[in-house]
């Protein structure tokens, strides 16, 4: 199996690679790389020998660090998705000001949930806010601001011990262990880690090591949100107080205040984006994506020469198709009938619905996932997929089972490519697809889920039972390397 953290590239165009040929096992760049179409899915192909290919794969942190990605956060809240979520945050804070005290604890309650919402939303590579149904205070509310004091646990328990012993050394104390200590937290409450375990100072602190160099990246992006959040104070005071338009002057200002915190969700949602299974987030796959991004490939198939006679032989006629016999005009009259046959019985006014004609929930699915097949929408045939499994994969040809194995391999759905290429391995029996099948479920196997005994033992049946193609040839090669 080739490094996935060193870059390939075309030999051909000397460009970066984004997918790799299952049979001669080149690297291909957007040029190379081709689309198959075999109605009603497309296939990842090799533009050289035009057989299967399938995506590479990249650390996200090999696309741009963390580093290279804090800017963006800051800039976040003025476009896209992030202007109106930070326009709701603050016109929701600023409704709730005119309550009073309990007012503003409803409010941020609500608001740290929603920083919590897009420190998760972030992490998944979106940017949008994932909201709770607020149906349930307890949770949806009190336990966000409940999180919250245990994140700042550091700052206000060392303050408040520094008060009450007079010792303000202890204040020093406290700001190093809650730099240690809060950002870390947070991330462990976003990620909705157990409050047992957000106490536990062996898992934040060792959470904080295992980031690495990033923490200290981390850090500095946070404490530019701090700086940033001193200077909204001020400014947010200036607006309220000159700024005496109705709702407007009232809006702006909670939008300075929530600027700051807004941003940190945004950094840390990035952090957990790269180090997700530090926190309990995710799985190891989740931190990998497409090489190439969303770049489709824009290569040519190999033409290759057909194998039929380009004309008949003289001497084979071809017969004429028997003309079908007339039958008499159908009419809806339900007295026809005895008009042709007096003794037959008149036929009922409704006939009795036959459910046995009636297409099955696995045909049902099959053709919502052949639809959106054919249309290339990727996250409706995956969730069908998923959805329905075993019973609408036995509806489904082979080249539709593969793309599904294919597409959900480059959307890190490895379950699912697994379930995909086995039913495509059970409904080919010609050597050629079935051997093609089994070299993609044995890749899977070895490359991305570390069963590498599994991908073994599908190699040799590959070498032994589909001898001769050129699945079995990759099979001896990959054997041989391995």
């Amino acid at each position: 199996m080739k490094n996935p953290n060193v870059v390939q590239r075309c030999q051909r165009h000397g460009a970066v690679a984004g997918w790799e040929c299952t049979v001669c096992h080149q690297p291909l760049c957007p040029d190379c790389a081709a689309l198959k179409v075999i109605t009603p899915v497309t296939l990842l192909a090799c533009g050289r020998c035009g057989e299967m290919a399938e995506p590479l794969l990249r650390r996200k942190s090999a696309t741009a660090t963390l580093a290279q990605r804090l800017p963006g956060a800051f800039t976040f809240p003025f476009k896209g998705e992030g202007l109106p979520a930070w326009l709701g945050i603050s016109m929701f804070l600023w409704v709730l000001s005119f309550l009073g005290a309990i007012g503003a604890v409803v409010g941020w309650g609500v608001a740290l949930a929603s920083f919590f919402g897009l420190t998760r939303s972030t992490a998944r590579g979106g940017d949008h806010i994932e909201l709770t149904d607020f149906q349930d205070p307890l949770q949806s509310i009190a336990m966000p601001i409940v999180r919250f004091m245990l994140v700042m646990f550091p700052a206000w328990a060392g303050t408040l011990l520094a008060g009450w012993l007079h010792q303000n050394w202890l204040l020093w104390v406290a700001a190093i262990v809650t730099i240690l200590w809060s950002p870390t937290a947070y991330i462990a409450a976003a990620a909705g880690t157990s409050v047992v375990h957000m106490l536990n100072p062996l898992r934040v602190l060792g959470a904080t090591a295992r980031i690495g160099k990033d923490f200290g990246v981390y850090v500095g992006g946070m404490i530019a949100v701090t700086v940033t959040m001193l200077v909204c104070g001020p400014l947010a005071l200036l607006v309220d107080e000159y700024v005496v338009v109705p709702v407007l002057g009232g809006v702006l200002t909670q939008m300075i205040l929530v600027f700051g915190p807004f941003v940190a969700a945004r950094v840390a949602g990035l952090v957990l984006m790269l180090h997700g299974p530090v926190f309990g987030w995710g799985e190891e796959v989740d931190l990998w994506e497409p090489m190439l991004g969303e770049t489709q490939p824009r290569g040519e198939l190999p033409v290759k020469e057909s194998t039929l006679p380009r004309h008949l032989p003289s001497s084979i006629e071809l017969e004429p198709e028997p003309v079908p016999e007339a039958q008499p005009a159908r009419t809806h009259d339900r007295f026809a009938a005895i008009e042709l046959d007096p003794h037959s019985e008149a036929p009922p006014d409704v006939a009795p619905l036959d459910v046995s004609l009636l297409p099955s929930f696995s045909e049902q699915s099959a053709v919502s996932i052949r639809q959106a097949i054919s249309v290339g929408n990727a996250e409706v045939a995956l969730d069908g997929f998923r959805s329905t499994g075993l019973s609408a994969a036995a509806q489904l040809s082979f080249e539709e089972l593969v793309w599904l194995g294919q597409t959900a391999s480059s959307h890190i759905d490895y379950e699912s490519a697994e379930l995909a290429f086995r039913k495509a391995a059970e409904r080919s029996a010609s050597p050629e697809p079935l051997g093609r099948a089994r070299v993609m479920l044995a890749r899977l196997l070895a490359e991305r889920l570390n069963r590498k005994d599994d991908a073994v033992t599908l190699m040799r049946r590959v070498l032994e039972e589909q001898a001769g193609t050129s699945a079995a040839t990759y099979a001896k090669t990959w054997l041989t390397s391995n």
